[in-house]
């Protein structure tokens, strides 16, 4: 059964979140009628609803501390500096970073409403946008906040928004490997449907309808939704890598292009060590390109480049605009930032 809630308090009180908030806030000063203070204890009581560790972690705390909501382990390099991002962004203005528990958003709104955190950040992945609930209640109660890596938003949307321009590094990409004399692409791509993966492939074949000389092969690897979150909760691949490995394998044994006019393309930084290491065991001109950065180094590998995300000063930007509109009222920003091309 789950704990009780603030909202399982205010429905049997007949009142507001906020004001829930407020009765059982010790050091709260807004203008609340005892009786109707002494009734929400009650009710918390009698339902047995104890205040979440977020709340009681920082009741006696100052405020300049921004919130983080991140479902994501940071033993992940991409959410890792994402978030070395976020901090330096954060400290920079002489605030602080604090992670909140993923699935409250609704501690961390009340946190921000209760000056408990000046504002908040959402950090996106997939097709894991900015969740209903939350954008409402940014919008009702104008939170100072910012999402990162849930697409670019424009127009009416009330909070900041920093996302990476996916299609400039496919660019990017496409432009070094034709300037190289490539003229075969092996498009390494998981079967996940997300934003990043339908802007990188309707790049990928926009650039390449313009090369009609150039040929593009999808290989698609293993990983789905469901594979994915099975190798997350696990933290190891479940033999990802090496069944990868034979798809590229089989491919190159049936190919008869040559090596020096292929080139291997993997959506995902993560496959690029997989995919290098087996096309070059067969043949050292290959070229394989990542669109996001892997584990190898482009410097340290002839043949190896990528396409860099700016995830660190994705981070330290969105970090900064979220403190703006906290500090000065500043209205939101929607920014896309562009990769470099790495080797």
């Amino acid at each position: 059964m789950n704990r009780p809630t603030l909202r399982d308090v205010a429905e049997r009180a007949g009142v507001s979140v906020s004001a829930v908030s407020y009765a059982l806030n010790e050091n709260s000063d807004f203008p609340l009628a005892e009786r109707t203070r002494a009734r929400i204890r009650r009710i918390a009581r009698e339902i047995g609803y104890v205040p979440n560790s977020l709340a009681r972690s920082l009741r006696q705390r100052a405020a300049r501390l921004i919130g983080v909501i991140l479902d994501k382990p940071l033993t992940y390099p991409r959410y890792a500096a994402i978030a070395e991002g976020l901090s330096e962004g954060v400290a920079d203005e002489g605030y602080q970073l604090m992670f909140l528990a993923t699935r409250d958003h609704q501690a961390g709104v009340d946190a921000v409403r209760g000056g408990q955190l000046d504002g908040l950040v959402f950090v996106g992945h997939d097709d894991h946008a900015v969740p209903d609930d939350l954008a409402r209640a940014v919008a009702e109660h104008e939170i100072p906040f910012g999402a990162i890596d849930c697409g670019h938003a424009v127009g009416d949307v009330p909070y900041s928004t920093v996302d990476f321009d996916y299609a400039h590094g496919v660019h990017l990409v496409i432009e070094h490997l034709v300037a190289e004399g490539v003229q075969t692409v092996h498009y390494v791509r998981p079967e996940i449907v997300s934003h990043a993966e339908r802007v990188r492939e309707q790049a990928m074949f926009h650039e390449l309808a313009a090369r009609p000389d150039v040929a593009i092969h999808v290989l698609q690897t293993a990983i789905t939704s469901e594979s994915l979150a099975e190798i997350e909760s696990s933290r190891e691949d479940t033999g990802y890598r090496r069944d990868l490995a034979r798809r590229v394998d089989a491919l190159l044994e049936k190919s008869r292009t040559a090596p020096a006019d292929t080139a291997f393309v993997c959506s995902w930084g993560a496959d690029v060590e997989t995919v290098f290491a087996t096309a070059r065991s067969r043949d050292p001109q290959y070229r394989v390109v990542g669109l996001a950065a892997g584990a190898l180094d482009p410097a340290q590998w002839d043949g190896l480049s990528s396409a860099d995300l700016p995830l660190v000063e994705g981070g330290r930007v969105c970090a900064r605009l979220v403190v703006a509109t906290a500090r000065d009222g500043s209205a939101p920003d929607h920014l896309l930032l562009a990769p470099t091309l790495v080797g």
